[in-house]
């Protein structure tokens, strides 16, 4: 367990010693799902997000996240998952890893491959922009540790909505503030 120093810095050495930083990460969504996808489905697969925090095995706060999905017209909701383990959530028929299309809840995953979550939350305000379809969480203050030896982060998706994501892209800008 991490022990808290209360008197280690000052208030000003504190807010001195944070960064900010905005991480961009391109995911796929839909790759194997020809069409609509369908409520609880996985939306894009395990990415990483490289230099998430400062230091391996470090912290960060993840404060808020832009979604710009390639897909006009892609306004429906999902679910982002942020975890500090690489490993693939799986599929139940095979114990493979899960393909994009397939339901997170018929998972063949165990207690072991899923405790490294720090958390998720849900993008529910897309607006269709024209070319791209645009949404975000503000706020979210999220707290998330990287694995021993690391300094990344990782981070998966599950569909809330029947949108056709066409086998495009989505950009998450990630903001952090980092110890």
């Amino acid at each position: 367990m991490a022990e808290t120093k209360i008197g280690k810095y000052s208030a000003q050495e504190r807010l001195n010693k944070m960064d900010v930083d905005l991480i961009d990460v391109t995911v796929e969504a839909d790759v194997d799902n020809a069409g609509a996808g369908a409520v609880g489905d996985l939306l894009f697969k395990v990415t990483e997000i490289p230099n998430a925090v400062s230091v391996a095995g470090g912290t960060a706060i993840l404060q808020s996240c832009v979604a710009i999905i390639e897909t006009a017209g892609a306004t429906g909701a999902f679910d982002v998952v942020i975890t500090s383990a690489s490993t693939a959530i799986t599929e139940a028929s095979d114990s493979s890893a899960m393909e994009t299309g397939d339901s997170v809840a018929a998972g063949d995953n165990t207690f072991a491959e899923l405790d490294a979550t720090c958390g998720f939350f849900s993008i529910t305000n897309a607006f269709d922009a024209g070319v791209v379809a645009i949404g975000d969480k503000k706020n979210i203050g999220m707290v998330c540790k990287a694995e021993a030896g690391s300094k990344s982060l990782y981070v998966w998706g599950i569909v809330q909505n029947t949108t056709d994501y066409a086998e495009k892209d989505i950009v998450l800008r990630l903001g952090f503030v980092k110890d």
